[in-house]
């Protein structure tokens, strides 16, 4: 056990930066999860089981059942030998037939890596308290329980809130001491609280340079009171210089009210509006048949409201995006979502079939152009690739329909029936449209932004079991296989997620697609041929893999750490392991 001090006294050393995380805890999921997240060691008490049983903390303190029979038996079921870290027994003095003596050598008998004093007498005052301690039922019995934990080499908790109790652990050579600030703050089974935070930091303060002015090695932890979240540990940490923090209801209590209360409102809050939403989800599902979109992000979704609102006016549309995101089809789709009795025609800017300024607008003295043509919708493919002098045309053209000028076929109530414009563009990260200004403004309204298949990640499992389905092989993809497809950047959009599901379904020898088939696939350009460039080449380590998550979300260690399905502390750590931080 001296080995595992000195591992955390390691962690701990000057300079490092790491402040050591105790979970005290008492189901094993819960354990699990805590060790998962970056947990340094588990503390097995009652108060924890009591906790995941729907009770207050304070129930530990009750004469409800044999303490230490009840903390062993769900701590050797669930959480000992189960994980990767040191598990210390909360060990309950307060039973007159059960020794010190015997407390630590059940301990060592059963494995555990270390003790701590709980329940404790700490949580209690005045006469009671008194009368604990007159009858070898108190403090000093902890102490007394933890000076021969140490002497049999377990490693030694000492939980305490006065100098004196401090200076009975010190005398007991204690390894690290916890100050409570008693029970936590958060959450519904909250309890008044006599600490404010500033106030706990300054006691802390003290306390700690109290103790390492007698005992430099001893590890100091806070727990309770008022620190209910990682900033208010913080805070307290680095004021009094702290070693570490013990969270309990912090840890499993307050996250899994907040958790548990706020997915279900959502489950129910979607029941309830399931029928207001049902005629607008007809809509957008509508849209997206007709334009041909799949997904199921919120960019999908706020692309189709777009359409959906736009198809129902005569406002002129300006679809912009990278190659290969559906921009035509969209475009295209607007003309039948619009229920518009003209034809729909088709203008590709870059190597047109006939002089552009022409087809649009027709030549002297008689013919006219598409644009007149009564009810029609106008689609400019690249319109970015039109000539300067046809741009100002257009908008020219644009203002005075917007301001009824003549020049658009009108009903006998003068309301414009022209054609509608549609222009597709095609853009570049981080810059905007060729378009001239003038033309710009006139489609401002109308505008609507694809954004590129990596920013969306959420949709390539959609996209890709549609193209499956499109394929007609009856294959799926496993596991695995989604978690490589959600790795990759996907330059080429969805033309390039096609080609990689066409060919890991071709090569693929069973009904399941492997990761091994989706790789390979993934490692040839959209042609077939070996790809050259990086963005084409799947992550092969866990540093390229964060990074890209941290690409994906901009940089957002909240929502990074969401996508990841990890807690921002182990994210922190990753980062910082690897280099990420500045």
């Amino acid at each position: 056990m001296e080995n595992t001090l000195n591992q955390m006294l390691r962690k701990r050393s000057p300079g490092s930066g790491t402040l050591l995380i105790g979970g005290a805890i008492g189901v094993g999921m819960t354990a699990e999860a805590a060790v998962r997240g970056g947990a340094d060691f588990l503390l097995a008490l009652n108060a924890g089981r009591y906790r995941v049983m729907g009770a207050a903390s304070l129930a530990a303190l009750l004469p409800l059942s044999n303490a230490n029979q009840f903390t062993d038996q769900f701590a050797r079921r669930e959480i000992l030998d189960r994980v990767a870290v040191p598990v210390l027994f909360g060990a309950s003095c307060f039973d007159p037939s059960t020794s010190p003596e015997m407390l630590v050598q059940q301990t060592c008998d059963v494995g555990y890596q270390g003790i701590a004093n709980f329940p404790s007498s700490i949580h209690f005052d005045g006469r009671f308290r008194r009368l604990l301690e007159e009858a070898d039922l108190g403090f000093a019995r902890e102490a007394r329980m933890l000076a021969l934990a140490r002497q049999a080499g377990l490693l030694t908790f000492g939980y305490a809130k006065t100098r004196t109790e401090i200076a009975l652990l010190l005398d007991a050579g204690v390894a690290m001491i916890c100050l409570n600030f008693g029970w936590n703050a958060g959450g519904v089974q909250a309890v008044a609280q006599s600490f404010t935070i500033a106030e706990a930091a300054d006691r802390a303060r003290r306390i700690f340079a109290s103790i390492r002015s007698r005992a430099p090695d001893t590890l100091c932890f806070v727990e309770g009171g008022p620190i209910i979240n990682p900033d208010d540990m913080f805070r307290v940490c680095n004021e009094a210089s702290a070693d570490g923090y013990v969270g309990g209801s912090t840890l499993d209590r307050v996250p899994l009210e907040i958790s548990v209360t706020e997915r279900t409102s959502a489950f129910k809050a979607f029941g309830l509006l399931k029928q207001a939403n049902t005629a607008q989800s007809r809509e957008l599902n509508r849209a997206a048949r007709i334009a041909g979109i799949v997904g199921q992000s919120e960019f999908v979704l706020a692309v189709l409201e777009q359409v959906t609102r736009l198809a129902g006016t005569r406002i002129p549309a300006l679809i912009c995006g990278e190659p290969g995101l559906g921009r035509g089809a969209l475009a295209r789709a607007l003309h039948p979502l619009s229920e518009r009795s003209g034809p729909l025609v088709t203008l590709r800017a870059i190597n047109p079939q006939a002089a552009p300024e022409a087809f649009l607008f027709g030549e002297a003295p008689r013919r006219q152009g598409v644009l007149a043509k009564p009810d029609a919708t106008v689609v400019i493919e690249n319109a970015e690739a039109l000539p300067i002098s046809v741009q100002r045309r257009l908008a020219d053209w644009l203002e005075q329909g917007m301001l009824g000028v003549d020049g658009l076929a009108r009903d006998t109530a003068g309301a414009a029936h022209g054609a509608r414009l549609v222009l597709v563009c095609q853009t570049e990260p981080g810059r905007d449209t060729a378009l001239i200004p003038a033309l710009m403004q006139c489609l401002r309204a109308g505008r609507i932004e694809i954004p590129p298949l990596r920013e969306r990640p959420e949709d390539v499992p959609a996209l890709a079991r549609h193209r499956l389905a499109m394929l007609g092989g009856g294959q799926q993809i496993s596991a695995d296989g989604y978690r490589l497809l959600l790795a990759h950047a996907w330059p080429g959009n969805i033309p390039e997620l096609r080609a990689v599901i066409d060919r890991a379904a071709l090569h693929s020898e069973s009904e399941i697609i492997e990761s091994i088939a989706l790789s390979a696939a993934i490692g040839t350009g959209p042609s077939g041929d070996p790809a050259n460039d990086d963005h084409a080449q799947h992550p092969r380590t866990e540093r390229d893999w964060l990074l890209e998550a941290l690409r994906r979300n901009r940089f957002r260690r909240g929502d990074t750490a969401a996508y990841l399905g990890v807690s921002r502390k182990t994210l922190y750590n990753k980062m910082r392991r690897m280099g990420l931080l500045e």
